[in-house]
């Protein structure tokens, strides 16, 4: 069942319905510390900025797993093709 998880980010209230609230929860604090740090590290000011930094940062982290993650694939299929043909 569905509920509403109340969290806070950036100390800015946010209210999310989902099934999962600890994953809810778990999520949002991985978002506030993020950003956080982002603020910390840069000294970023405007939180539009910060918020901005910490995506790119996450996209680049996602776009190498995700890269990493497609060439283990194909090494895998490659493997698994040689071991049908044994």
């Amino acid at each position: 069942m569905e509920k509403k998880v109340e969290v806070q980010i950036l100390r800015q209230p946010f209210t999310f319905i989902g099934e999962d609230e600890e994953r809810i929860r778990k999520v949002a604090m991985f978002v506030d510390e993020r950003i956080s740090r982002v603020i910390r590290d840069y000294g970023i000011v405007n939180t539009f900025n910060a918020v901005i930094m910490a995506m790119m940062e996450l996209t680049d982290e996602y776009l190498q797993i995700r890269e990493h993650a497609e060439r283990f694939e194909g090494r895998t299929l490659k493997l698994l093709k040689k071991v049908e043909e044994l």
